[in-house]
């Protein structure tokens, strides 16, 4: 009977943490919906140098979304010269809630042997939750030949970028 009673609490428990997990992925869709929507951002626009530290073949651009002075959206777009990556940070009262990212793969013309940037495809597609600065989900797919399989291990990398992209924005 303790057996039995033991198990069922620690069933309920993940239940309703799971439950809370999911409320909250809820939560932070309705909040990026709601961000993308708005309109009458005040727009702050860095290009390659400024805030990469290795500029690629097809360059680059960091975009600040701001409403009333606070930073709600960035985007960061990276072209290579067989893809493009592209960035999404989205914050709720400054706190990171939510990084979407799409890497695109140009079409690869053997004739050419070349790719022609004007034939893209999704390749892979990442989404990364936050609450309270830890991830609580994920959905990764896809990959592409300029950054792999989708990991996530990035979410690192991305905390840190998101950083220093807000205080380069900030500053400008």
């Amino acid at each position: 009977m303790q057996k039995i009673l033991a198990v069922s609490m620690v069933l309920s428990f993940q239940t309703v943490f799971g439950q809370t997990n999911i409320d909250k992925v809820v939560r932070i869709k309705r909040e990026v919906e709601q961000i993308n929507l708005q309109g009458g951002y005040a727009k702050k626009t860095l290009a390659n140098e400024a805030f990469m530290p290795n500029i690629t073949d097809g360059g680059g651009q960091l975009t600040g979304y701001f409403k009333d002075g606070q930073l709600m959206k960035i985007v960061e777009w990276v072209g290579l010269s067989s893809c493009i990556n592209t960035t999404e940070y989205y914050f709720q009262n400054g706190n990171l809630i939510f990084v979407y990212t799409q890497g695109k793969i140009f079409k690869y013309e053997k004739n050419k042997s070349s790719y022609n940037p004007a034939v893209e495809a999704v390749a892979m597609e990442a989404r990364f939750y936050f609450s309270d600065s830890k991830m609580i989900k994920s959905i990764l797919k896809g990959e592409t030949i300029c950054s792999g399989k989708p990991l996530e291990s990035w979410v690192s990398d991305y905390k840190d970028n998101c950083k220093r992209y807000s205080r380069l924005l900030n500053r400008k």
